[in-house]
């Protein structure tokens, strides 16, 4: 009777994870590559051996990647053990060591995991697959209720994160029941013994917490995940909300925000959309009282005052005009003398970059140029400048105030020179000299931050 019932079980894993990738990643072109993050253990190596079944329904190009973090002494092994099993599959195999810094304000896992996505990411091509279960996913949704999170935090982690092209079939498989898929498939695998010290929170959940609210209420984890799904859900609409009141209030760059068009929004969804624009700018979530702090602001700031609110060690929100902006610190370092000689993207020192689009019909000529290279430098101050051919030279300056680019920024827009020849100006222009004519080759240049 039970191996009828184990038999049953192992049919719906499979077909769970099918059906997974039919609503997630249906779109997905045959031979696109499918990077599975292998650690060795349960879930992965359960999930390893369905995707490679899976792989021959769906015909993608499956490959695997082990993250070597060094932290424990039996790391070397691991990693052998992923190479073999992926061998033993046919299945391309990458592993990458990581350097952990021990110190790190995010603490070891949240510097682990970090350092993982980051590796992770340098490999990346097409769709990752990790194996968050449902456990996991009950576990990650009790954490953020501990750390008093908000609807983002609480939602845990999706099936597929479209963003970043992250795929996670077994979010609705309990742990259990990929044990029972190893033991009917043999499937060998990693038991971490780290995964039983009680100073890490995750770990303190397992072991102690979770297995005590299952003794009371056993479907304690399928409605525990479901209620991340229905949260992911409230915040999925929220998100909608704020992208429609975006099209009011942010230009499609989502480089700032209107102040007028927020302080016309109710205080919720003025706040909905400031959290929206902070996490589509990719900045770390400030806390409830910074937001409304920086609400607050907003609507009793006067015409012509300034605002800057740090809202974390590295950024800060300021205003400009009508115009509320994102402000990543930049180390003032001058660039001297850098050379341009036809790379599409150029390292500055200030941690920003310069981007040169190939057009044709505008941007900068090198053929009116006479030159193949170009010269990088900092502002020193007094430059001039003649963009338009029917104005007269101005200082950059004027210029600058005039295209409303904000004071923090101007001395660290790159200046691009012709021998000593200021040609361009990064957002802001082209000497109206060298300008690339209707059919002529030229370079767009982008000064990205």
């Amino acid at each position: 009777m039970g191996s009828i019932v184990t038999v049953k079980n192992e049919a719906t894993i499979q077909e769970k994870i099918s059906q997974s990738f039919l609503d997630n990643i249906h779109a997905l072109e045959e031979h696109s590559e499918v990077l599975l993050a292998l650690s060795g253990g349960l879930d992965s190596s359960v999930l390893l051996h369905l995707l490679k079944q899976t792989q021959g329904k769906f015909n993608f190009n499956l490959k695997a990647i082990h993250i070597h973090h060094g932290l424990n002494p039996l790391a070397d092994n691991w990693l052998n053990f992923c190479n073999k099993k992926c061998k033993s599959l046919d299945i391309n195999f990458y592993s990458e060591k990581v350097k952990m810094n021990l110190d790190s304000p995010l603490g070891i896992e949240g510097e682990a995991r970090k350092l993982r996505y980051e590796a992770i990411k340098k490999r990346q091509k097409g769709i990752v697959v990790l194996g968050h279960h449902q456990n996991d996913q009950a576990e990650t949704l009790l954490l953020q209720l501990l750390r008093g999170s908000g609807l983002k935090g609480l939602a845990a982690m999706p099936e597929f994160d479209s963003k970043r092209n992250f795929w996670r079939p077994l979010l609705n498989i309990k742990r259990d029941d990929l044990a029972v898929y190893a033991k009917k498939n043999n499937i060998q695998y990693i038991e971490d013994a780290s995964n039983q010290d009680m100073q890490f929170d995750r770990n303190f959940l397992r072991q102690k917490v979770l297995p005590l609210i299952e003794s009371r209420y056993p479907a304690s984890i399928e409605t525990i995940s479901r209620s991340a799904r229905n949260i992911a859900e409230g915040h999925n609409l929220n998100n909608l909300i704020a992208i429609d009141d975006s099209k009011r209030i942010m230009p499609a760059d989502g480089t700032y925000l209107s102040m007028y068009g927020l302080k016309k929004l109710p205080k919720l969804r003025a706040i909905n959309l400031i959290r929206w624009w902070l996490s589509e700018n990719n900045i770390l979530m400030p806390n409830k009282k910074n937001i409304e702090e920086l609400y607050r602001q907003i609507q009793h700031i006067k015409k012509d005052a300034s605002l800057k609110l740090k809202i974390s060690n590295d950024e800060s929100v300021r205003v400009y005009g009508d115009k509320l902006f994102i402000v990543k610190l930049m180390i003032n370092t001058n660039v001297c003398n850098l050379e341009w000689s036809g790379q599409e993207e150029l390292s500055l020192p200030n941690k920003t970059r310069l981007q040169f689009i190939k057009t044709k019909g505008e941007g900068l000529s090198l053929s009116k140029l006479g030159l193949k290279t170009l010269k990088i430098q900092s502002r020193i101050g007094g430059e001039k400048f003649k963009p338009f051919s029917d104005q007269p030279t101005r200082s950059l300056k004027y210029l600058f105030q005039n295209a409303n680019i904000p004071p923090w920024e101007r001395n660290q827009i790159p200046l691009i020179f012709a021998k000593k020849q200021l040609v361009a100006v990064p957002n802001l222009g082209i000497h109206y000299e060298f300008q690339a004519k209707e059919g002529e080759m030229g370079y767009q240049i982008n000064w990205l931050r």
